[in-house]
């Protein structure tokens, strides 16, 4: 059985400061990167969220949903006692004016500042890494948001990337605060299916052979059958996942989508190796078909999954024009206004 899986390119930004501490903590990273953290406790369970510094309460917040990898939020390296700050994410928060603050909530497990080489996934990232806990982390952070750092709330967006993007439109189902939602390269239809199709993409570029893509489908559906037979272990597979974590997403997301009133705006890409660009166009075919218009549909041309674009003069880097067009349509869309209660 094949499996068509790509790591993702990753924003990894990086300052250094001279400190004279041993042991670096998180409030450094913070304060190098002007963020703070909250965290919520929850049926002594922590939620952990960070959230752009401001200096009056903003309106409105922007939430970022990071894609699949268990990557850490901060991190940060020590070289002849200078110390290396890291994020992990991109520069997003910068196109954002006072009227907007920006969140990300780290993966479970993943929280705290961590020294770079030495970064390993914990046991409880594996435990909670399915959509119903992914959820309830971002409902939560967003509810205690508004309540404590925002003034009037006027707009609540919420976008994602890949995974992410899933974990988004779950959350824009149930949480009715919500009043923009950025889809941006997620799966269209279930996993097993897209990864069904990747091997025949694959068949018809002649890269493999037509019985070895049914060979390989053949085999991924078994898997399937086999991840239902234990639908809650936690159990690592080779993939770096378990069955707890792939039945939670069992749903298509074109399910969640579709049941949502509030504006989306998905983003694909025509170079996707993550995402097939094939199962993207039926997202607008079955808005038209239930005669709804809050879809806005757009596609990067020439772009892989993280937005980049190969030219003969070298990579062209998409990201961060599709995030300004994003944010200029939340400000053109109609949407209702936030209840605070």
């Amino acid at each position: 059985m094949k499996v068509f899986f790509t790591c993702l390119s990753i924003f990894i930004f990086s300052i250094s400061v001279a400190q004279k501490k041993d042991t670096p903590n998180i409030n450094d990273a913070l304060e190098v990167f002007d963020f703070i953290q909250e965290q919520i406790i929850e049926n002594n369970d922590t939620i952990t969220y960070f959230l752009k510094s401001y200096k009056e309460k903003p309106t409105n917040l922007v939430v970022f949903i990071q894609g699949t990898d268990p990557n850490p939020i901060f991190s940060y390296s020590i070289n002849k006692n200078e110390i290396t700050y890291y994020r992990w994410f991109g520069d997003d928060h910068k196109n954002l004016d006072s009227k907007y603050t920006y969140a990300i909530i780290p993966k479970p497990g993943m929280e705290g500042l961590y020294k770079d080489g030495e970064i390993k996934v914990p046991k409880s990232y594996y435990k909670n890494n399915y959509l119903d806990y992914r959820m309830k982390q971002i409902d939560l952070s967003i509810n205690h948001i508004i309540e404590n750092h925002l003034n009037k709330t006027e707009k609540i967006i919420v976008y994602g990337h890949s995974e992410g993007a899933v974990i988004g439109a779950a959350l824009a189902a149930k949480n009715k605060k919500i009043t923009h939602l950025g889809f941006w390269s997620g799966n269209v239809l279930n996993n097993f299916y897209e990864f069904s199709l990747f091997n025949r993409i694959k068949a018809l570029e002649g890269k493999i052979s037509d019985k070895e893509a049914h060979q390989n489908i053949v085999g991924i559906l078994e898997w399937y059958k086999e991840i239902l037979k234990n639908p809650n272990s936690t159990e690592i597979d080779h993939f770096g996942f378990t069955n707890k974590r792939w039945t939670n997403y069992e749903k298509a997301p074109i399910d969640y989508l579709t049941q949502i009133d509030i504006p989306i705006y998905a983003l694909f890409a025509t170079e996707d190796e993550s995402t097939p660009i094939e199962t993207a166009y039926l997202l607008p075919i079955k808005f038209i078909e239930k005669r709804k218009e809050n879809l806005t549909f757009e596609v990067c041309i020439g772009c892989n999954h993280s937005y980049h674009e190969e030219t003969k003069d070298g990579q062209i880097t998409h990201w961060n024009r599709e995030f300004l067009k994003f944010i200029e349509w939340t400000k053109e869309t109609r949407y209702q206004t936030v209840n605070n209660d």
